[in-house]
């Protein structure tokens, strides 16, 4: 049987007494639904968001996949250029450094040799002069003299001497026949050995005249130049008074100073390169002649002398040179910093860069060169690549990355 259906009618509601409009009034406006406002507002987000979930699904779908992390042993070390030197072969040299002045290797002081009036000077200072030129000239009228009295004299102890002769020998024959006695003749002897005497000292005193005449006039005893006159006409000098300096410019030297820890370095022979103040950047070739054995008081520097052949006369004394002296040389020579060199427990090593990675290859020193900074090494190839930057942490076979390559 089929349940009997009921039907709910809703009750009437009761009219709500409508208020007269006014005379003249229209109607208000009917006011918006709530329910459409919100309507709208809930289409206008789901909108927003459909938007938002494109994007996204288009941007996931457009990026690679991420790849996995890298082990950081794995990871390439990247180098600079200055930290990675292509090795070739090379002329080393090793040098001493060491400054002076320069001063003639050969000067002469002329000096007074006789005690007299100046009668000329013939040369001023920087005129070149040859050996033998005259330089001065004495008054030789007192020379004269002494020399014609000294010669006067001689010839008195001469003729003295021979009346001295004379007289022994008769003294001699007489004695001989016992008619003088041996005194006597003891005196003659006497007397002829004194008056030779007196004429070989009258001798020499007339060789001193002629000398003193000759010293009259004043020769260079060198070729060079006229580097200080001291005298003028008219003087009355004394033996030994300073009249000139001659200099030879021909062959100049350096005495310069050398710290004493740098002197063990240096033999005599070792050639030199020099450059004097006024010159630009001529150099001057040298060779280093002596080596003081003292150093100087008060310092601990040993003078050096390096000779300089100045034939064109260039050069000056009391010039300030500079400049090196080659101690040691090689030809043909790898070397690398001394920081890339590596050490340990099988020896010496530096890390050659190949097909990416660092690659251990045994070396062995040779010399030190530059004042430590660079070791001769042997057993690198020309053109290796040897990681020379201060890299301790980097090791044999790390991937490495050299920056613009």
């Amino acid at each position: 049987m089929t349940a009997p259906q009921r039907t709910f009618t809703p009750a009437p509601q009761p009219l709500q007494p409508q208020r007269p409009l006014p005379q003249g009034d229209a109607p208000p406006p009917p006011r918006p639904r709530r329910r459409f406002g919100r309507l709208l507002l809930v289409l206008l987000v789901l909108l927003v968001a459909s938007g938002g979930v494109a994007l996204w699904r288009a941007r996931s779908s457009a990026a690679p996949p991420a790849a996995p992390p890298v082990p950081a042993a794995e990871r390439p070390v990247e180098l600079t250029e200055l930290e990675v030197t292509a090795v070739a072969p090379r002329a080393l040299t090793e040098t001493v450094r060491l400054s002076g002045s320069v001063s003639p290797m050969e000067q002469s002081a002329v000096k007074a040799e006789v005690a007299a009036r100046l009668a000329e000077v013939l040369v001023r200072e920087g005129q070149a002069v040859r050996r033998g030129e005259v330089l001065a000239r004495f008054d030789t009228v007192e020379l004269t003299a002494r020399l014609n009295e000294k010669q006067a004299n001689l010839e008195g102890a001469r003729a003295q001497m021979v009346l001295a002769e004379k007289t022994l020998s008769k003294n001699r024959t007489l004695n001989r026949s016992n008619i003088v006695s041996d005194t006597s003749l003891d005196q003659a002897e006497s007397s002829f050995g004194f008056q030779r005497a007196q004429v070989d000292a009258l001798a020499a005193q007339v060789e001193l005249a002629r000398k003193a005449l000759r010293d009259a006039v004043v020769v260079s005893p060198i070729d060079g130049m006229v580097a200080t006159r001291s005298v003028n006409p008219g003087e009355n000098l004394a033996v030994n008074a300073a009249m000139f300096t001659i200099v030879d410019l021909s062959r100049v030297e350096v005495e310069a100073t050398v710290p004493a820890e740098q002197v063990a370095r240096l033999a005599v022979g070792q050639a030199a390169a020099l450059r004097v103040e006024g010159f630009g950047e001529r150099e001057f070739a040298g060779r280093v002649a002596r080596i003081n054995p003292m150093a100087r008081a008060g310092s601990r520097a040993i003078p050096v002398y390096v000779t300089i052949d100045n034939r064109d006369g260039a050069l000056r004394g009391g010039m300030f040179a500079s400049g090196e002296v080659l101690v040691a040389q090689a030809s043909g020579a790898i070397a690398v910093p001394t920081v890339a060199v590596r050490h340990d427990e099988q020896g010496d090593f530096v890390l050659v860069v190949a097909d990416g990675h660092t690659l251990r290859r045994p070396v062995t020193r040779l010399a030190s060169w530059a004042r430590g900074d660079l070791v001769q090494v042997e057993g690198l190839a020309p053109a290796d690549r040897v990681v020379t930057g201060n890299l301790p942490g980097l090791t044999a076979g790390r991937p490495v990355k050299i920056a613009g390559t």
